[in-house]
């Protein structure tokens, strides 16, 4: 009997060490999701021209980067004439460019789409800021990113035109949020607020475009609800829920990696995933701190989360913690924003009873995001499975003997 239980105690050490090799980590999901590593920002190219390179684009690129010093937004200066062979070349002509200046914005995940610059700037480094202004007000962006920096997370709503469906998407939001709710107190490492939903109605979508173009979709798209996760930095994690994908078992299912403890054993680039073009600026990461207890960009704490990712994906360029780091305190006041018009923030209420979630089935040949979600809940019912049958077989043997 006591070779049975020790065998018991071996499979399930085994298992713990194959599901966490990093053991007990002392961050989750969650908490990894607020570090910049520096390995998907969007890049913004601005094109010039020989005729326009010496007196137009002089102190440009100072401009501009002091414009985007606080966002996920990298910069680069092309002259068509002498980086004729420059790799963002290619955009000129998917978009057909034939007249400079220009700027391009390019997205982690592969789409581009031209920005407009205004004729009317003094210079070429003020035209571009003035475009990156629009790129960057998003009222249901800043949303999210706020309601992210205190909470487990948030699931975007996009409603479509058919009002009956839109209820029936929120109900789907709302259960899955409630489900989450249940189970804060159970998880590895204590998150305080559950899921907020935020929705984006149908008047607003035109406002929105640069949000939606982030997510892979025009507003002509819309003709059904959609929903997305994100969590930490405005990052977006797991695809894109429409149709039967959005119901409340595949939703919570993806909730639930957000609370994992020992994330080290998943998929860190589906995991870290790409972030919404914005500004992420002092007074979001003072909320940040308050509500983790600690300063996630902290030197220290910024290089054990990157190890960890590390391990996770076979090592990555990181360009390391910046010289001019400051610690913010814990306890300071930060004003809260004014909730912009047709962007609707929910709060759960209390959670509707529920059964566990169950497993996903994949119908035809999902895009990329999808396919990732699959193998992960696939994975983990595996291991569930796992785990039962062993359990069984130390049973069956201890009453043998």
């Amino acid at each position: 009997m006591r070779k049975l239980q020790w065998l018991a105690a071996g499979i399930a050490c085994c298992l713990a060490f194959y599901a966490c090799p990093a053991h007990a980590c002392r961050y989750n999901v969650h908490e990894v999701g607020f570090i910049d590593t520096g390995i998907d920002p969007y890049w913004l190219f601005v094109y010039s021209s020989d005729e326009t390179a010496t007196d137009n684009t002089a102190g440009s690129a100072a401009v501009v980067e002091g414009a985007l010093a606080d966002t996920n937004i990298r910069f680069e200066l092309v002259n068509t004439g002498t980086d004729a062979n420059h790799p963002a070349m290619e955009f000129l002509s998917s978009h057909g460019i034939k007249g400079f200046p220009a700027a391009v914005l390019v997205s982690p995940d592969g789409p581009s789409r031209p920005l407009l610059l205004p004729e009317n700037a003094q210079s070429l480094g003020e035209a571009v800021v003035s475009a990156l202004e629009d790129v960057l007000h998003s009222p249901a962006c800043r949303q999210i990113l706020e309601k992210a920096t205190s909470s487990y997370g948030v699931v975007l709503l996009i409603e479509g035109p058919d009002q009956g469906a839109n209820v029936t998407a929120r109900e789907t939001l709302m259960a899955a949020i409630g489900r989450i709710e249940e189970q804060l107190e159970f998880l590895p490492k204590a998150i305080a607020r559950p899921p907020e939903m935020v929705v984006l109605d149908q008047t607003s979508l035109a406002r929105e475009e640069m949000l939606l173009w982030s997510l892979g979709l025009k507003m002509e798209d819309i003709n059904e609800p959609h929903a997305a996760v994100f969590y930490g930095r405005g990052r977006w994690i797991g695809p894109l829920f429409k149709a039967d994908m959005l119901n409340p078992d595949h939703l919570t299912e993806l909730l639930f990696v957000i609370g994992a403890d020992c994330e080290c054993g998943l998929d860190h680039r589906w995991l870290q995933g790409t972030m919404l073009p914005a500004r992420w600026d002092e007074g979001l990461q003072q909320k940040v701190v308050e509500s983790l207890g600690f300063d996630p960009e902290s030197p220290m704490v910024k290089m054990e989360m990157v190890s960890i990712i590390r391990r996770g994906m076979g090592g990555f360029d990181y360009p390391g913690v910046p010289f001019d780091y400051q610690e913010i305190e814990v306890g300071g006041d930060v004003a809260e924003p004014q909730a912009e018009p047709n962007v609707v923030v929910t709060t759960p209420g209390p959670p509707p009873a529920a059964p566990p979630p169950g497993t996903i089935r994949a119908d035809g040949g999902p895009p990329p995001r999808e396919t990732e979600f699959h193998i992960l809940a696939a994975s983990l019912v595996a291991m569930a499975a796992l785990v039962a049958l062993l359990s069984v077989l130390v049973l069956w043997r201890a009453k043998k003997a």
